[in-house]
């Protein structure tokens, strides 16, 4: 059975993800992975779910060692959630455009979380016997159903994703060998470059809270914006053959200062011949 791990810090009253999901499933499939010290007030909100006590004691680089430590304390199948994004399924809608049909993605708002959880899981459920580690697509920008559906291969994991953890060496792959920050593009350029092909679904998909960002979180980091530059550049360094930095405009303007991040895409590069 796949074991739901939503990270949370600092939002012991606000977990997005959790919306819609019944006592029965948040009991049979979620767990809440908070630090020691918060355990007990998430719990006044949120008493059906599982929790993993993450502990203390995690230094300068709390959201890499809050993710490594999930990996090293689950087991099994796992999917890996930010608190304020949701799970959906995707609805295809086939409309005109430039006078050719065009097969919009788009979320479908008759179902719920709640509804479709189990049908998501099972899906899954397949997809990670195929690869270890991937992720959700998200619907903020039109894409064509006909180069993406149901899923689409290597491609960024991010937000929601996803690992076997019985096929992976968790201290080979781990967040701690990376940037303190975009972690998540770290972990897809190490699995890739170990040979992993990584899957990006979009027959289901996931929505991020409505408003912008919460507070807690990666936000009460002092200095968001300069740590997040930095780990563009390492990854830059590090994969310059997928990662290519460019301007960052959500943190620059949330920050008030210049921010960088990566663009990466994935490919595998052809081996010339010996002779």
């Amino acid at each position: 059975m796949i074991k739901i791990c939503i990270i949370s810090y600092k939002r012991p009253t606000d977990v997005y993800a959790l919306d819609n999901i019944s006592p029965e499933l948040q009991k049979k499939y979620f767990w809440l992975c908070v630090r020691d010290e918060e355990v007990e007030e998430y719990k006044k909100t949120y008493p059906h779910c599982n929790y993993l006590n993450l502990g203390t004691d995690f230094g300068p680089r709390g959201v890499v060692e809050t993710r490594q430590r999930v990996n090293e304390m689950m087991s099994g199948k796992i999917l890996v959630l930010d608190d304020d994004i949701t799970l959906h399924k995707t609805l295809i809608d086939i409309r005109p455009y430039k006078d050719e049909p065009y097969h919009y993605m788009k979320y479908d708002n008759t179902l719920t979380t709640n509804d479709i959880l189990e049908e998501l899981l099972e899906y899954l459920d397949g997809l990670m016997e195929l690869t270890p580690h991937g992720s959700f697509g998200h619907h903020s920008f039109p894409r064509d159903a006909r180069g993406h559906y149901p899923y689409v291969n290597n491609k960024v994991a991010l937000l929601a994703v996803w690992f076997n953890l019985d096929v992976i060496d968790t201290d080979q792959i781990s967040y701690r060998h990376g940037p303190e920050f975009i972690e998540d593009v770290y972990m897809s350029c190490r699995f890739f470059e170990l040979g992993y092909d990584l899957i990006k679904v979009n027959k289901f998909c996931i929505r991020n809270k409505r408003g912008g960002s919460q507070d807690g979180g990666c936000n009460s980091h002092p200095n968001r914006g300069l740590a997040h530059s930095e780990s563009a550049s390492w990854l830059a360094q590090k994969y310059p053959q997928w990662c290519k930095l460019k301007r960052s405009k959500i943190y620059s303007e949330a920050t008030g200062m210049e921010v960088n991040t990566v663009n990466c895409k994935l490919y595998k590069l052809d081996t010339l011949p010996l002779f």
